[in-house]
């Protein structure tokens, strides 16, 4: 029963916070607008919502990862912040010359897209982009979690195994993608998690 109601609560959470109108100006969970209809952003996000549901009923991951996000300019700050952080990770983490993949970031919790491309010096980010792109690999998770593994609370592998954090694409590509993400992950302490990026190169994107 305990299950169930916890399953029940990771639905509401995606109805409540992923749930948003189709209009082509609603562009995420921030906007602080809710629409009538549901749309799950990826194919893993149910998944990922369902199993952060289970790591809280099982006292894995603490309650307030299945909180509401903060709507409106501080927490859309809050969560560009996190994942500006996450961009520097991946910019300091070594990986293969011409092997390194472009990869869109997905938060279930509020449907912020992020994207973060291949440059020679590492990869450059677009926050709020407008979706995935052809050939991206997909990383889907929730703030929370990622905010987790950024102060050192949640190792990235584990957060994989449980699925917390989901990766989709190519084999090779996703592979590739989920030893970058936990190498990065051995980076955490020193690195800043919170405030606005300095390093963006758009914090806007085109709507969904």
């Amino acid at each position: 029963m305990r299950s169930i109601l916890h399953r029940i609560t990771a639905t509401a959470l995606l109805l409540l916070t992923a749930g948003m109108a189709t209009s082509p100006s609603i562009a995420c969970g921030f906007d602080g607008i809710l629409g009538d209809g549901f749309s799950a952003e990826h194919p893993r996000s149910i998944a990922v919502a369902f199993a952060i549901s289970d790591a809280v009923a099982a006292g894995i991951v603490d309650k307030t990862a299945v909180t509401p996000i903060v709507p409106g300019s501080s927490g859309y700050w809050r969560a560009v912040g996190r994942i500006s952080a996450l961009h520097r990770l991946f910019a300091a983490a070594s990986i293969a010359d011409g092997d390194a993949p472009a990869i869109s970031l997905l938060f279930i919790d509020s449907k912020l897209w992020a994207r973060f491309s291949p440059e020679p010096q590492g990869y450059a980010l677009q926050v709020h982009a407008p979706g995935t792109s052809p050939g991206d690999v997909v990383i889907v998770t929730s703030e929370a979690i990622l905010a987790a593994v950024l102060d050192g609370t949640m190792a990235a592998k584990r957060a994989l195994d449980l699925g917390l954090i989901a990766i989709d694409g190519e084999p090779n590509r996703t592979a590739a993608t989920r030893d970058l993400l936990v190498s990065a992950a051995d980076r955490v302490k020193g690195v800043a998690v919170t405030g606005a990026p300095a390093t963006l190169v758009r914090a806007f994107g085109p709507a969904h």
